[in-house]
């Protein structure tokens, strides 16, 4: 009798925890519904539309892409954290990005953190360098 009291209570616990987490997950899908589209995928092309530099040889804010991954996710680090103590890196190292901009994704690294892209436009067209994908995602658009 006491087994079956036990058993009984086991699988009501366990009934409330299935209807809860089911529940969950349709709201979470409701506010966030998963779209093909949104996810950056090898081979798809973006263009730049906000936080563009004004010129590629002035120092000035803006957008820039990395040449190697470990600068991009040290300073997606500092980003993330506010610790810009090992962020620095060489201004040659760097590409600034102007308006009207194209770049084509080829790669993802450090767990698609940071992704490798293509130039497809510009004086350094054709060449690979590295962007922070959440930069990527609020500054340039989907071509």
């Amino acid at each position: 009798m006491g087994f079956m009291r036990t058993l009984s209570r086991k699988l009501f616990i366990f009934q409330l925890i299935a209807l809860f987490s089911f529940g969950a997950t349709d709201a979470v899908a409701d506010k966030h519904p998963l779209n093909v589209e949104d996810f950056i995928g090898i081979g798809n092309t973006y263009v730049i539309e906000q936080n563009f530099s004004v010129n590629r040889n002035l120092s000035s804010k803006g957008q820039v892409l990395f040449l190697t991954p470990g600068d991009a996710y040290r300073n997606m680090q500092a980003q993330r954290y506010q610790d810009w103590s090992h962020a620095t890196v060489d201004s040659r190292n760097l590409y600034r990005v102007v308006k009207n901009d194209q770049v084509k994704i080829v790669g993802k690294k450090f767990n698609e953190a940071i992704l490798e892209v293509e130039l497809l436009t510009g004086p350094e067209k054709g060449r690979k360098y590295f962007a922070i994908k959440d930069d990527l995602e609020t500054n340039f658009s989907k071509k």
